[in-house]
């Protein structure tokens, strides 16, 4: 999907997580982010026609990341935190052939908590 990528790009750690409960101090347990991985990655920038094309789908996701291509994929990741705030992972686009130059998509959304409440 997407090639000739400069590997310095790569500049910023994605932590990639699951919902996990947690204790909180009243006793209860609540969903919070539980690290399971972490990658290097770099924001992508769309070209003015894939920005006219998504155009109505600006609502699903807030930055488009790149990473380097994983054949295990993103290991059941939902979560993932990038710059100290919380995102929800709404879609992954991988590149299928595994070569050294492959790397793949990864669209997230900003949210404010974890779970369903």
């Amino acid at each position: 999907m997407v090639r000739n990528i400069n590997p310095s790009r790569l500049n910023t750690r994605l932590h990639l997580g699951v919902a996990a409960p947690v204790r909180t101090t009243q006793g209860t347990m609540q969903p919070d982010f539980k690290e399971t991985e972490t990658v290097w990655c770099g924001v992508y920038t769309m070209t003015v026609n894939q920005q006219i094309s998504t155009l109505g789908a600006s609502d699903n996701f807030d930055l488009i990341l790149i990473i380097r291509h994983r054949e295990s994929g993103l290991n059941g990741a939902k979560y993932a935190r990038f710059k100290d705030s919380l995102y929800e992972i709404t879609g992954t686009s991988p590149e299928w052939s595994n070569t050294a130059h492959s790397f793949d998509l990864v669209t997230i959304k900003k949210v404010d908590r974890i779970g369903i409440y």
